[in-house]
C-alpha cells in the first residue's frame, strides 16, 4: 500500500511539473498580447487559459477564464481583428486600433515566449545539459550494415570520417545524426582510409531497424565512441594511475566501441585485476593491476538472467554463469508462464515479482521443449563492479546560442519536410514527425519521470523558442498573420484588408491548422499511448540485426 502510495504521489509530481511548465509557456505567451494590449489603450474582453470556459472572474472590466481543454489560450481583443467593426463584448462600436497597435500587441507574445526562454536558458548555460557522447572532431566507423547505402557507397568498418557534407566537425553522435536526417538529397562523408583519403556519397534512406515506427534516415552504421574518462578522489581509478581526460582504448586488449561495453567489461571482471590501454595526450600504454571495487544495489534484486520483454510470455535468453538463475537449473528458451501461482499477464510483473521476494524462494512455472517444469528460484542482491569514473558529457551553450539551435533546427526541419513533399526520396522528414501536446507531455513527462529535471527544462526551453517562432510564421490567425495583415493595412494608409477578402482565407487557414493538429495528435498517440513492439536496446544492436527481443539487457 505505501509503494503505491509513493508511486501514485510520483506520477501526480511528474504530471504537475509537465502541467506548471507546458501551462507557462503558453500563460506567458498569452500575458505579453495582454501587457502590450493594456499598454497600447486596448480594449481586451477576456484572458483565457486553455478553451471551453469553465471558471472566469471579472475584475477591471477584463474576465479571466480557465478552460478545460488546457492546450493553448488566447487573449479577446476585437480590435485586432484584420476587418470589420470592432465591438466589446456587449455590442457596443470600439474604435479600431492603429496598425502600430496591432503589430505591437501581435509581436509581444512570441517576443514574451523568447524572454521567457533566454530566462530559463540561463539554468541550462549554469549546470549543463548532459550529452551523448564527447564531442569529436573525427571517428571511426565501428560498424556498417550491409545492404545499407552506406556500405554500397563504400563505407567500411575502421574508416575515420572527417567531414559530413563537405564541412568539419566538433559534435557529439546525435548532432551527426541529425546532420545526416536534415540533409536534403545526398549525403556526402569525406573519410580516411589508412593514409587515403576519399569521399563517399549516398541518399539515405528510412531506417525500420532502428525507428520501425518514424520511417527517418537513421544511419546504418555508428562509430567507435572514444571512453574518456574523469578518475573520481581516492578510486580505484585513481589509485591506478588514471588521470583527468585519459581515453580507454581497450581492456585486457579487447577493443572498445563505447561506454556500454567498457562498462560491461568492468562489471564481468567481478573484481579481477584488469589491464587499460590509455591514451594520453597521444602517447599509448597500458595501465595494469586495475581492480574494481564491489558495490551492492540497495533493494535491488537479480535472479541472473536476459530476456525478451515483449510479447508475452517471457523467454529467457542468456543464462549467467554461477547466478541463481544457473544454480536452480533454468535454462535458455524456457518460457515463464507463473512466478508463485501467479500468471503474468504484463511483462512488467516478471521484474517485479523477483524485486518483491526479496531474496526469499519463488516458484517458477515454466514450458520447456512442450513440457511444463516447476523450478524454485532464491534471487540475490544485485552487485556491480566499478573503479570510481565519471563520464565528461556536458555542454554549456549560452541562451542565445540554444535559441539559434531552434532556429536552425526549425528551419532544416521545415526544408526537410518541404523537399519530401515537392521532391520524393529527397528527405525522409514528413508532417506525421511532429509532435503536438500530446507528444510534448509525453516527451518532458518522461524525462522527469526518470529524474532528468535539466533535461526536461531543455525541451521546455526548445518548446518556448518554437512557439515564438511559428507563431511569427506569416500565416493568418497566428500573430505573424495579424502583422502581415497590419503591414498591408498600413501601406494601405490605414484601410483594413477587406472582410469579404479576408474571412475565407482565415476560414481556410482554420481549418488547415485544425486538420494539422488532429494530424499530428494522432501520430502522437500512435508513438507514445497505443502499445507497439520495443527496439532493440541500443541502435547499435538493432544495426546488427539482433531481435529485438533477445538484445535487451534486463537482469531481475
Amino acid at each position: 500500500m505505501i509503494d503505491f502510495l509513493a508511486s501514485a504521489l510520483f506520477n501526480i509530481y511528474v504530471w504537475l511539473f509537465v502541467l506548471i511548465f507546458f501551462g507557462l509557456c503558453i500563460f506567458v505567451h498569452e500575458l505579453g498580447h495582454f501587457l502590450a494590449a493594456k499598454w497600447r489603450g486596448m480594449h481586451i474582453i477576456a484572458f483565457s487559459l486553455g478553451f471551453k470556459k469553465v471558471w472566469g472572474y471579472k475584475y477591471k472590466g477584463v474576465e479571466y477564464r480557465i478552460g478545460c481543454i488546457p492546450f493553448g489560450g488566447y487573449v479577446d481583443l476585437p480590435q485586432i481583428d484584420a476587418s470589420g467593426q470592432p465591438k466589446d463584448e456587449n455590442g457596443n462600436p470600439l474604435p479600431p486600433a492603429t496598425p502600430l497597435d496591432k503589430i505591437v500587441t501581435a509581436f509581444a507574445g512570441p517576443f514574451f515566449n523568447i524572454l521567457f526562454g533566454l530566462a530559463l536558458g540561463m539554468i541550462i548555460w549554469l549546470h549543463g545539459i548532459p550529452m551523448d557522447t564527447p564531442k569529436m572532431t573525427s571517428f571511426e566507423v565501428a560498424f556498417v550494415a550491409e545492404e545499407s547505402p552506406e556500405f554500397k557507397a563504400g563505407l567500411r568498418k575502421g574508416d575515420i570520417v572527417e567531414t559530413v557534407n563537405g564541412s568539419s566537425f566538433r559534435s557529439t553522435w546525435n548532432d551527426i545524426i541529425r546532420k545526416i536526417l536534415f540533409t536534403v538529397g545526398d549525403v556526402e562523408l569525406g573519410i580516411r582510409r589508412g593514409g587515403e583519403k576519399m569521399k563517399i556519397k549516398y541518399l539515405p534512406v528510412a531506417n525500420k531497424k532502428v525507428m520501425p515506427e518514424e520511417g527517418i534516415a537513421y544511419p546504418y552504421f555508428f562509430p567507435k565512441i572514444p571512453v574518456v574518462l574523469v578518475p573520481i578522489k581516492k578510486s580505484p581509478a585513481e589509485k591506478a594511475g588514471l588521470k583527468m581526460n585519459d581515453v580507454v582504448l581497450k581492456v585486457d586488449g579487447a577493443e572498445l566501441s563505447g561506454y556500454d561495453e567498457f562498462y560491461q567489461k568492468i562489471n564481468d571482471s567481478a573484481g579481477r585485476p584488469m589491464v587499460f590501454t590509455i591514451s594520453r595526450h597521444g602517447n599509448v600504454f597500458d595501465v595494469k593491476d586495475i581492480v574494481a571495487k564491489e558495490e551492492k544495489l540497495a533493494g535491488i534484486y537479480r535472479i541472473g538472467v536476459k530476456y525478451n520483454s515483449e510479447p508475452l510470455p517471457i523467454v529467457l535468453g542468456e543464462i549467467i554463469p554461477g547466478s541463481p538463475a544457473a544454480q536452480a537449473g533454468l535454462a535458455p528458451g524456457d518460457a515463464v508462464q507463473k512466478i508463485n501461482g501467479k500468471t503474468l499477464t504484463v511483462p512488467e510483473m516478471f521484474s517485479s515479482m523477483v524485486q518483491q521476494s526479496k531474496g526469499a524462494e519463488m516458484e517458477f512455472t515454466v514450458t520447456r521443449g512442450g513440457e511444463e517444469k516447476i523450478i524454485k528460484v532464491t534471487a540475490k542482491p544485485a552487485k556491480e563492479f566499478t573503479i570510481g569514473v565519471e563520464e565528461v558529457f556536458y555542454n554549456f551553450p549560452n541562451p542565445l546560442q540554444q535559441f539559434a539551435d531552434v532556429i536552425d533546427m526549425t528551419y532544416k526541419s521545415l526544408r526537410g519536410m518541404a523537399s519530401n513533399l515537392f521532391w520524393k526520396n529527397s528527405s525522409t522528414l514528413s508532417p506525421k514527425h511532429m509532435s503536438g501536446p500530446v507528444g510534448i507531455f509525453a516527451i518532458i513527462g518522461k524525462a522527469v519521470y526518470h529524474g532528468h529535471l535539466i533535461q526536461a527544462i531543455y525541451i521546455i526551453v526548445m518548446i518556448t523558442f518554437s512557439l515564438a517562432l511559428i507563431n511569427l510564421f506569416p500565416i493568418p490567425v497566428l500573430d505573424g498573420g495579424h502583422i502581415v495583415l497590419a503591414i498591408i493595412e498600413s501601406a494601405r494608409g490605414g484601410k483594413p484588408v477587406p472582410e469579404a477578402m479576408i474571412k475565407p482565407i482565415f476560414i481556410v487557414f482554420v481549418v488547415l491548422l485544425i486538420g494539422m493538429m488532429i494530424f499530428v495528435t494522432l501520430f502522437d498517440f500512435k508513438r507514445h499511448i497505443l502499445p507497439k513492439p520495443k527496439p532493440a536496446a541500443t541502435a547499435s544492436e538493432a544495426l546488427k540485426e539482433v531481435p529485438a527481443t533477445e538484445a535487451k539487457d534486463v537482469k531481475p
